[in-house]
């Protein structure tokens, strides 16, 4: 099957973790790579095995070339919608735990989305494209026009109630089958705060939606769908330090779709061992510092 993901690619500057600070200066690790939610689930959905197309802004600047490359060199089919140019975030690191704050400067997708996902069988859509309506309309109505009978949709670091709100409405209009949102998402979703992603993924989950809630080192949950009662799935435990948690969510959501999109629509058994290795995948992503890197240390060290 071919899965289209239409999302972010963007150039990731990753500062820190900072030194002692003085007057004016400060010591810091710096590093860029590629990142963007978009282009991280592609790119671990063809690492997992999976055809991909990835659908997102890209300018032919200097940016645009480096970020194609790296697509390229993991198999990724790209479709470069029109952009002045490409994105860029700033990941700042801090603390122990991989604390960090990113400072992005996104480019909205434009362009002829329909056509860009034809012939594809299953589209995963980045929530960072549904916060402003105008934005979640395009993609809407591309998915109409293509006539996309599975859609999948992750969350977008909602800034609060307005662009949950219009993430809401681009969900239900698309018939999305399967959601992916962390327990904050999921309470601007459902309109109210939820304390646990056990109590959150009901409140999301439907008769024909599998909606999966994410809780850092709580664990997941799963509702919806054919499944039965909620499924609840411990955080795997690294034997290696947190060092950044930039793209661990993305790791979380392409290993779940790796799992479950081919043989959908999925038994409570396949959705349970699915969030058993989505969690193993997004712990093993904290361990390294960029959003797309991989885990070099041996297996029994990373979610074990």
């Amino acid at each position: 099957m071919l899965i289209a993901v239409v999302g972010d690619s963007t150039l990731d500057v990753t500062v820190g973790p900072p030194g002692p600070i003085s007057a004016g200066d400060a010591r810091a690790q710096i590093s860029m790579g590629p990142g963007g939610q978009g282009a991280n689930i592609a790119v671990r959905l063809a690492r997992a095995g999976a055809r991909v197309r990835l659908v997102a802004p890209l300018a032919d600047d200097p940016a645009g070339r480096v970020l194609r490359g790296h697509l390229e060199t993991d198999a990724v089919e790209v479709v470069a919608l029109p952009a002045q140019r490409t994105s860029i975030v700033v990941v700042l690191l801090w603390g122990s735990r991989g604390e960090r704050m990113m400072l992005s400067d996104r480019v909205s997708a434009d362009g002829d989305l329909a056509t860009a996902l034809a012939g594809c069988d299953w589209v995963h859509v980045s929530g960072y494209l549904l916060r402003d309506p105008a934005e979640a309309q395009r993609v809407v109505t591309a998915l109409h026009a293509a006539a996309i009978d599975r859609v999948s949709v992750a969350g977008g670091s909602f800034a609060g109630w307005a662009d949950a709100a219009s993430a809401r409405d681009a969900i239900a209009e698309t018939g999305a089958c399967l959601i992916i949102v962390n327990r904050e998402e999921a309470g601007l979703l459902a309109g109210g705060p939820t304390r646990t992603a056990e109590e959150a993924a009901p409140a999301l989950g439907t008769a024909e939606r599998l909606a999966v809630v994410t809780d850092g080192e709580r664990g997941s949950a799963a509702a919806g769908g054919s499944i039965g009662p909620t499924l609840a799935q411990g955080a795997a435990v690294n034997r290696r330090p947190t060092v950044d948690t930039t793209g661990a969510g993305d790791a979380f959501t392409a290993s779940l779709l790796a799992s479950l999109a081919p043989t959908w629509p999925p038994g409570a058994e396949a959705v349970a061992a699915a969030l058993e290795r989505a969690s193993v995948a997004g712990a093993a992503a904290t361990t390294v510092i960029g959003a797309q890197s991989t885990a070099d240390a041996d297996p029994a060290e990373l979610g074990g």
